[in-house]
């Protein structure tokens, strides 16, 4: 029985060689990939040792931080700058309102012209 299912398939020595060579030229991509992964792999875990050395770092700075903020003394701001301050902000904001208009007429002259030179 299993005489008959078999298929010979002739090849000229041309397609057989050609073959050889699709088969050679697609173990050596193969073998190029897996250097590639394993070089990958090394090159990830490597990342990632010093993404966790830096996430350490951070952790003491920032409890540095804190310790500097527990025993040095709070600052107590009078009154008299921190309304300074709230009227710098409010000046600035109204300064880049009016700005802000400014340059939204002056698109808007400049797409005039625009229009005009296309027609």
């Amino acid at each position: 029985m299993k005489n008959e299912n078999l298929i010979h398939v002739k090849l000229e020595y041309g397609e057989a060689l050609q073959s050889k060579r699709n088969v050679l030229s697609s173990e050596m991509n193969l073998l190029r990939i897996t250097k590639s992964t394993k070089r990958y792999k090394l090159l990830r875990s490597e990342e990632l040792k010093l993404k966790i050395s830096l996430l350490k770092k951070i952790k003491d700075f920032l409890m540095g931080i804190k310790k500097l903020q527990i025993t040095l003394p709070k600052l107590e701001i009078p009154e008299i700058l921190k309304d300074e301050k709230n009227f710098e902000k409010i000046k600035s904001k109204i300064e880049v309102e009016e700005y802000d208009e400014n340059l939204e007429s002056q698109l808007k002259d400049i797409q005039e012209k625009l229009n005009s030179l296309q027609e």
